[in-house]
């Protein structure tokens, strides 16, 4: 990553945040301060919470971060590209709710979506908004 765009860090990066492979990417990014989320994001992450003083400690640390509002209009775009990726070819449709609703906000924001799953690709593939990889494909 060569620029300080912001990056909406979906759930499936957040899960692989101390993999050791991209823990000083992980925090690079958060001193650089580029590091965004989002309602949806925020309830999957806090939903893995063990007891209400991991899921207060980890709250406080969301909301340190860029918060980036999922509202009517990213619901909007979340339901025309799911339309986009049904006509494109028979189950492509079939993208995680939270994976479009997730890049429509960044879509709108003008965020880079920073993920480790295949949806963001699909949906990349018809919006053309920018999506990346936290680690190859399938290395972690």
């Amino acid at each position: 990553m060569a620029d300080a765009r912001i990056l909406l860090a979906d759930t499936s990066a957040w899960h692989r945040s101390r993999h050791p492979s991209v823990v000083a990417e992980w925090r690079r990014v958060l001193d650089e301060d580029v590091v965004a989320t989002t309602a949806p994001i925020r309830l999957e992450v806090l939903y893995s919470a063990q007891g209400a003083a991991q899921y207060d400690a980890i709250s406080s640390e969301l909301d340190g971060l860029h918060q980036l509002h999922c509202d009517a209009g990213a619901l909007a775009r979340a339901l025309a590209v799911q339309r986009l990726l049904a006509h494109s070819r028979p189950l492509h449709h079939r993208v995680a709710v939270p994976d479009l609703i997730i890049a429509a906000v960044a879509e709108i924001a003008g965020a880079a979506v920073w993920h480790y799953d295949h949806d963001f690709e699909r949906i990349a593939a018809i919006t053309g908004q920018e999506v990346i990889w936290i680690a190859p494909p399938g290395s972690l």
